[in-house]
């Protein structure tokens, strides 16, 4: 699983490959989805759809991101699905919060307020 913090964008590409792991063409382009666009919104490239930018929402959490391409290089289709999971995670700290961590109580031997 890829992290990335909030407010960051990524790059990402995918590539084919046959059975013997030698590079493999498809039909057509490809299509990319993010599984939640409040977490990962996707953005792919306008001249090479086997690219896309992958940028954070406003909202951390875990997405799946799914590139579907045409496998079959005839008249038939057959989708080919490769799939990438991100986690999205809360930036660096840049501000705190002091509050009670319980109720407030009396001090041994004292007779209260003075």
């Amino acid at each position: 699983m890829f992290t990335m913090p909030i407010d960051h964008f990524v790059d990402l590409q995918v590539q084919y490959v046959d059975a013997g792991g030698n590079p493999a063409s498809i039909d057509g382009a490809v299509t990319w989805l993010s599984s939640n666009d409040a977490v990962v919104v996707l953005e792919p490239d306008r001249d090479d759809s086997t690219k896309c930018r992958a940028t954070s929402a406003q909202t951390v959490g875990q997405v799946q991101v799914t590139a579907t391409a045409d496998a079959d290089l005839g008249d038939g289709v057959r989708n080919l699905v490769t799939l990438m999971d991100m986690n999205v995670v809360a930036g660096e700290a840049v501000a705190g919060t002091i509050s009670p961590a319980g109720e407030s109580s009396p001090v041994e031997g004292t007779d209260g307020p003075r």
